[in-house]
């Protein structure tokens, strides 16, 4: 069995932004890397990730309104993961995944902070529900 993510992130999109046909482009670029950060890291962990990444994403637009010098998204989120890291492989690839989502959306029109909502509940709804979906058997 697996989680059915790619559905589940799927269907949160189209609450957000409706139709396929009208989705910012960026939405199916960030799809697939969110799916890494989850796939690699699990719905619990990954649903932390989510939150420490929406804190970082924060303190950059905290930041740039005030007006005083820029440390990037990347500096904020390895502020708000602290030391609860060890940087075992799976969670390397949740970073870059999470580095690459957050550059993607820096050129569309949707808030990086939309997306991030999105992921954050669909961990929740796995976590909470245990939505799996079942593979089919081989034929024999």
């Amino acid at each position: 069995m697996t989680h059915d993510y790619s559905l589940l992130l799927f269907d949160e999109m189209h609450e957000r932004f409706g139709r396929r046909a009208g989705w910012p482009p960026s939405a199916s670029l960030v799809s697939p890397f969110f799916r890494i950060i989850f796939e690699t890291l699990g719905p619990e962990e990954a649903g932390a990730f989510f939150e420490k990444a929406r804190q970082a994403h924060r303190r950059e637009h905290e930041v740039a309104d005030a007006g005083t010098y820029q440390f990037g998204f990347a500096q904020y989120l390895s502020v708000a993961i602290d030391d609860s890291w060890h940087g075992s492989l799976p969670q390397l690839a949740a970073w870059e995944a999470m580095k690459a989502a957050h550059e993607i959306t820096r050129v569309d029109t949707p808030d990086f902070e939309q997306y991030i909502d999105t992921a954050v509940n669909v961990c929740a709804e796995i976590s909470a529900t245990g939505h799996r979906l079942a593979l089919a058997a081989p034929a024999s």
